[in-house]
C-alpha cells in the first residue's frame, strides 16, 4: 500500500509549487497575479501523464501532495487555534486534513481522467474539476461540510474586479480563475512545442480582463442608498476568559461601560455586539439580572442592541436543545426576535453524525442545535439577517436572508480562537474569516456590518468595499452609515448555478469517461492537447 501511495520521483515538485502558490494568493496577502498563475504548474503535471491507469495512480500521489502542502498551509490555524484548549484539536486537524487532502485527490483524479479518457482540453477540465471539488467540500454530509475559502475568495481585495460575483457566485469566481488557469497552461504548451500562440494569448487577455472590466463599470453605475448608523462593538475579551464564568461577566461589562459611553445619544440607529457576548440565556423565564445592563446600555445610546447570547428550546419529547443564537434588546426590553444559527463548526459545535445527547460532558465542544429559519430584526423599516461567525462562509445563508428581505447583513463573530495578542501567536484565520462578507456583499449587493469579539470589526458596502475597520486585539468601537442597495442579483434569485452545473458536468464526464475506457483501454498520448 505504501508504495502504491507514496509519492515518487516527478510526482512532487510541480504539484508542490501549485500549492505554494495558490495558498499564499488568499489574506491576508490578496496578491493579484497568483490566483490566475497558481493551478498552472499541477494542470501541465497532469497534462505529461501517462493516459493510462498508472497515470491516474500518479495523479491521485501528486495530488496528495498538492493537497497536504495546500490545505496544511491554508488552515494550519485549526490545530493552532485550538490547541490552546483541547488535545482533541489533534485529532481535529488530522481529520480535516484527511478529508480536505481527499477533496484535492478527487480533483487531480478528475482532470486525469477528464483530459486523458474523454480528451477534453486542459482550460475547461481545470475549472469544470476545480469548481466540483470545491463544490463538494461545501457539501460533505452533517456538520462536515467545510467552504471556507473557496478560490473566488482569493480577490476581495480587489471587489471591483470581481463584481461578476452577482451573476454567478463565488463559485462563478473560482471557475473564471481557473479558467483562465487552464488557458494559460495550454499557452505554456503551445510555446513549449512551438506551435502558434498569439490567438490563445489573446484569448487569455479577453477571458481575464472582461469580467473585470464589467465589475469595474457595475461599481460605477450600482445606485447605493443610505440604510442607517450602525455602531459595531469589539470588546476584546480573551478566549481563555471568556470560558471562564468566573471572569467573563466583570470583564466583559468591565470593557462595554467604557466603549458603550462612546457612543453619543441617538448618534446610531443600532449597536451590534459579537457573538456570544456573555454565556446567558436571554430568553430564559427567570434570566438574571445581567440582562438589566445590557438594557441599560440600549436605554443610554436611545437604539436596539443585537446581541449574541444561548438560545435554548425543548423538543416533543422533552429535550432541551441548545443554540448559538442572536437576539435584540430595546429600550423598554427584550424583543421577540430570536435567530439560532444553522451552520454548525464542524467538531467545536457540533461532532458530526454523533447524537448531542451522547456529548454533553465535553467541555468546550460539540452539541449545539441546528436553527431554523430565516427570521430578520427590523428596527425602523430597516430589515438586518445575522450570520453568526462561521455562517459567513455560506453563501446560501446570505442568499436566504435576503430573499427574506434584509436590507442589511450583520455578522456577529468572536475570532478570539483564530489568535492570541502576541504577534506569534496571531494565524492567518484573522484576515480569512472576514474577507467572506466581502464576497457576500458582492454576491447580494447589500450593505454588511461585521462585529468581531477582538476584530477585525468592520463595514462592507454593496460593492465590496471594506471600510472604518478595527486593529486586532483592540477594545473598539466604530459608527458609521450603512448602505445598501434594493437590487436582488441574478445570484440572490438563482442561486449557485456555476457551482452546481460544475458538479453535475463532473459526475456526467467521470461517467462517460468509465465507459469510454471500456471500449477503448489504450488511448493514444500523442492525441491529447491543451
Amino acid at each position: 500500500m505504501k508504495a502504491l501511495l507514496w509519492p515518487r520521483d516527478g510526482e512532487r515538485l510541480l504539484p508542490a509549487i501549485s500549492a505554494i502558490l495558490l495558498a499564499l494568493s488568499f489574506p491576508p496577502l490578496h496578491p493579484l497575479i497568483l490566483p490566475f498563475v497558481g493551478l498552472v504548474p499541477v494542470a501541465l503535471w497532469i497534462q505529461a501523464l501517462p493516459p493510462n491507469a498508472e497515470g491516474r495512480r500518479a495523479a491521485v500521489r501528486g495530488s496528495m501532495v498538492f493537497g497536504a502542502i495546500y490545505f496544511g498551509s491554508v488552515f494550519y490555524w485549526i490545530l493552532v487555534a485550538l490547541i490552546w484548549f483541547t488535545k482533541l484539536a489533534i485529532l481535529a486537524f488530522l481529520g480535516s486534513m484527511v478529508l480536505l487532502t481527499g477533496t484535492a485527490v478527487l480533483f487531480g483524479w478528475m482532470v486525469h481522467r477528464m483530459v486523458h479518457t474523454v480528451r477534453l482540453p486542459m482550460w475547461l477540465a481545470l475549472p469544470i474539476a476545480w469548481t466540483a471539488a470545491e463544490w463538494f467540500r461545501a457539501h460533505w454530509p452533517s456538520s462536515l461540510s467545510f467552504p471556507w475559502l473557496g478560490l473566488g475568495s482569493s480577490l476581495t481585495g480587489f471587489p471591483e474586479l470581481v463584481g461578476v460575483a452577482e451573476l454567478v457566485g463565488a463559485r462563478g469566481v473560482t471557475f473564471w480563475l481557473a479558467l483562465v488557469n487552464g488557458l494559460v497552461a495550454g499557452l505554456v504548451l503551445a510555446l513549449r512545442e512551438a506551435r502558434p500562440w498569439t490567438r490563445h494569448a489573446a484569448v487569455i487577455v479577453a477571458v481575464t480582463l472582461m469580467p473585470m472590466a464589467w465589475g469595474v463599470w457595475r461599481a460605477g453605475t450600482l445606485e447605493l442608498r443610505d440604510a442607517g448608523r450602525l455602531a459595531v462593538v469589539q470588546p476584546n475579551i480573551p478566549e481563555h476568559i471568556k470560558l471562564d464564568r468566573a471572569l467573563v461577566f466583570d470583564s466583559t461589562f468591565a470593557s462595554l461601560d467604557r466603549l458603550m459611553s462612546q457612543v453619543q445619544p441617538s448618534s446610531a440607529d443600532v449597536v451590534i455586539l459579537p457573538e456570544v457576548l456573555l454565556p446567558l440565556y436571554p430568553m430564559a423565564p427567570d434570566p438574571p439580572g445581567y440582562l438589566e445592563r445590557i438594557q441599560r446600555y440600549s436605554r443610554e445610546v436611545g437604539a436596539p442592541l443585537i446581541f449574541g447570547g444561548l438560545g435554548f428550546r425543548q423538543d416533543h419529547s422533552g429535550q432541551t436543545a441548545v443554540f448559538n443564537s442572536a437576539f435584540m434588546m430595546e429600550p423598554r426590553g427584550l424583543a421577540s426576535y430570536q435567530y439560532d444559527k444553522r451552520f454548525l463548526v464542524p467538531m467545536v459545535e457540533r461532532i458530526p453524525f454523533l447524537p448531542s445527547s451522547w456529548l454533553t460532558g465535553l467541555q468546550y465542544f460539540g452539541a449545539y442545535g441546528v436553527g431554523q429559519g430565516w427570521p430578520l430584526a427590523v428596527v425602523d423599516e430597516t430589515a438586518f439577517g445575522v450570520l453568526i461567525c462561521y455562517e459567513s462562509t455560506y453563501a446560501e445563508g446570505a442568499r436566504s436572508l435576503r430573499l427574506a428581505g434584509a436590507d442589511v447583513l450583520l455578522n456577529i463573530t468572536n475570532d478570539a480562537w483564530y489568535g492570541r495578542e502576541p504577534f506569534y501567536a496571531r494565524t492567518t484565520a484573522l484576515w480569512q474569516h472576514p474577507a467572506h462578507m466581502v464576497m457576500r456583499a458582492i454576491e447580494n449587493r447589500v450593505g454588511v456590518a461585521r462585529a468581531a469579539n477582538t476584530g477585525i470589526s468592520l463595514f462592507v458596502d454593496p460593492i465590496g468595499r471594506v471600510y472604518n475597520t478595527t486593529e486586532l486585539f483592540e477594545a473598539d468601537i466604530r459608527v458609521d452609515t450603512v448602505r445598501t442597495t434594493d437590487v436582488i442579483t441574478f445570484y440572490t434569485r438563482f442561486g449557485d448555478l456555476v457551482g452546481n452545473g460544475a458538479a453535475g458536468a463532473a459526475l456526467l464526464l467521470m461517467l462517460a469517461s468509465w465507459r469510454l475506457a471500456r471500449i477503448s483501454p489504450s488511448l493514444d498520448p500523442s492525441a491529447q492537447r491543451v
